[in-house]
């Protein structure tokens, strides 16, 4: 009954934005009985396709001129740009699914997370973060679709500072400072935002930019509240980013707009271009005597193939995979491979250097007011399958902020947090922070008590982590999980809490102000189990930032590009990997220092830039 209703929903959906139709609100119950029932399919899910036909007609031995793991964020650009060239052959492989019209619901955001388009990484238990998390362990989403994490994350496009990208440069790495990526960004972009700076915006590219087209009105609220605080509002991809902000998004019409739809469909009907989802990248070889990697051995339905590669093979599948094919490949760190019994091909940092965005989740925020709940929402349901409007084209982001706390120690205007205000009305009340594996006596605690409250949220995150982690093989098995220990919040001087303790000043602070006051709101009084003990509340928020911080999912580093002095790099600023001929990485895993603000946008940028660098190279 489920599957059928989720089917029915996807053909309703489809006809309703094909062809002039009635809608009744009998069709709607049963538009929202598809959507509820998403939730409950992630482990027999069954997808749907409208761009790439489910045929696989692969034989062992294949050969391709370039062969790309991975279509995600940066692997569907790769795919896309090297296609162009009508005479090279492209293969692109992708462990997880085409999109679907479900994917496409910005509201629906939420209810992806527990579905098969996200991998749902776990870290290893933590000791000093994490500790509000079921065995003290934090998720990690990450997309797994034609699109990546483009697929599934909360759409927010953010190209980082200016400084993120010079200070790139400053380690070495040539032809990656700001005013040599600028250009990527304009190529990019096709931006529809609310004002835009056309010095540095541009129309055109194949990248969709607009604002959600719907806010709940606490928007403006934030953006009056920043004002009180001399906070100015900013276009943060535009001249200067400190400043509160409304988000710009990957988004079309009111849909998701994922960097699949950008770049894969407009090039599907490419016949140098084969697109190949269900298939999981488990190994590449590599000639022991030449160092050239040749090829690629993938699992599809429980098959094992081997591609061959002419040119070169890309390796694009995310910062948690990336690093897991290349050690399982005998390209890693001597110590761990020789522990595996995995023959060296180079020895190199691969896996270490690992860092990622923690948000503090614990300030949430109350309203007197009874909530709306999108899924019962008649209207809202209409006027989404009518007019592509409504609350279901957001996911609830209202605002953001980048900001300098009193904790940085930079001279120059270099934000050190973002601060995300979301409101809860369009995650079903508190129902999301069951996905973040919450501890059930913390979730009883401090948001049991807030269901059925309309309420948002304040999120902290920390941009510039001194704390580093490292991912690690589990074992030899390539479908086994690699070990990821982040080691978050782990820094000897603490900064990294103290980065997060001066973002929570500054956002009660916001929520003082007269602009949001007058709502009538007060803070959650309800407080996390293992800090209630502490009454000073400088102490009790330092607790409450190492239990209920969390992974945003931009994890980077993993395969850091660095120039050849630098030992901790894998990959030079041409992203080849070093010590290997015919490989290179192109995704978040060769960022090298993690930049202010949602990697996505930074990681399109890899795709745009491996590209040319490979075109140019072989033309």
């Amino acid at each position: 009954m489920q599957r059928c209703r989720l089917l029915w929903a996807l053909a309703l959906f489809t006809v309703v934005n094909s062809s002039p139709f009635q809608l009744t609100e009998q069709y709607v119950e049963e538009f929202h009985a598809g959507i509820t029932s998403l939730k409950k399919l992630s482990h027999e899910y069954e997808y749907h396709q409208n761009d790439f036909p489910q045929e696989y007609n692969a034989t062992d031995e294949e050969e391709f001129d370039f062969i790309i793991v991975g279509g995600g964020t940066s692997g569907a650009v790769i795919a896309n740009r090297l296609s162009q060239v009508p005479e090279w052959s492209v293969l692109l492989l992708e462990s997880g699914a085409p999109e679907t019209k479900i994917t496409q619901v910005p509201a629906l955001h939420q209810d992806l997370q527990t579905t098969p388009y996200n991998w749902r990484f776990t870290t290893a238990p933590q000791n000093k973060s994490c500790l509000g998390m079921e065995n003290h362990k934090c998720t990690i989403p990450e997309g797994k679709a034609l699109g990546g994490s483009s697929a599934i994350n909360d759409m927010i496009y953010t190209r980082g500072n200016h400084k993120d990208y010079d200070v790139w440069a400053d380690l070495g790495v040539e032809g990656w400072c700001w005013k040599d990526v600028f250009p990527y960004f304009q190529k990019i972009e096709d931006a529809h935002i609310h004002d835009p700076d056309r010095k540095h915006h541009s129309l055109g590219g194949p990248l969709h930019l607009e604002n959600f087209q719907h806010s709940s009105g606490l928007a403006e609220h934030v953006l009056h509240a920043g004002h009180e605080l001399g906070i100015h509002t900013v276009d943060y991809n535009g001249k200067e980013q400190l400043g509160v902000a409304i988000p710009q998004v990957i988004g079309k019409a009111g849909k998701r707009n994922s960097v699949a739809q950008a770049y894969l469909v407009p090039a599907h009907k490419r016949k140098n271009l084969v697109v190949r989802p269900f298939s999981h990248a488990v190994k590449v070889l590599v000639s022991p005597h030449t160092k050239e990697a040749y090829a690629v051995k993938y699992i599809h339905d429980g098959k094992v193939f081997v591609v061959k590669s002419h040119k070169e093979i890309v390796l694009a599948a995310g910062p948690i995979n990336t690093p897991q094919l290349l050690l399982l490949s005998g390209i890693g760190p001597k110590e761990d491979l020789e522990h595996l019994e995995i023959p060296q091909v180079a020895d190199l940092q691969v896996g270490h250097g690992l860092k990622d965005h923690l948000a503090f989740i614990g300030l949430n925020f109350v309203y007197n007011e009874t909530p709306e709940h999108l899924e019962k929402d008649y209207d809202a349901l209409v006027d989404y399958l009518k007019n592509g409007k409504g609350p279901l084209t957001s996911l609830g982001v209202e605002a953001l902020a980048f900001l300098k706390t009193e904790a940085s120690k930079d001279k120059t205007d270099y934000p050190d947090v973002e601060l995300l205000v979301t409101t809860d009305i369009y995650n079903k009340g508190h129902e999301h922070v069951r996905h973040l594996h919450v501890a059930k006596e913390v979730y009883d605690a401090v948001w049991a008590p807030l269901e059925g409250k309309k309420g948002f949220t304040i999120a902290v995150v920390l941009l510039h982590p001194k704390s580093t982690g490292a991912l690690t093989l589990h074992g030899k098995d390539p479908l086994h999980r690699p070990i990821i220990n982040p080691n978050y919040l782990s820094d000897e001087d603490d900064h990294d809490v103290d980065t997060i303790l001066a973002g929570v000043r500054q956002a009660l602070k916001l929520a003082h102000t007269e602009s949001l006051q007058k709502l009538g709101i007060h803070l959650n009084e309800h407080k996390v189990p293992g800090c209630v003990h502490l009454e000073a509340e400088e102490e009790y928020w330092r607790c409450a930032v190492r239990y209920l911080s969390v992974s945003l999912g931009h994890v980077s580093g993993t395969a850091k590009m660095g120039a050849h002095t630098d030992k901790s790099a894998v990959v030079d600023d041409k992203l080849k990997v070093y010590g290997v001929h015919k490989l290179r990485v192109a995704d978040s895993s060769v960022i090298p220092v993690s930049i202010s603000g949602h990697l996505m946008a930074a990681t399109v940028l890899v795709g745009e830039k491996a590209a040319e660098i490979i075109r140019e190279e072989w033309k």
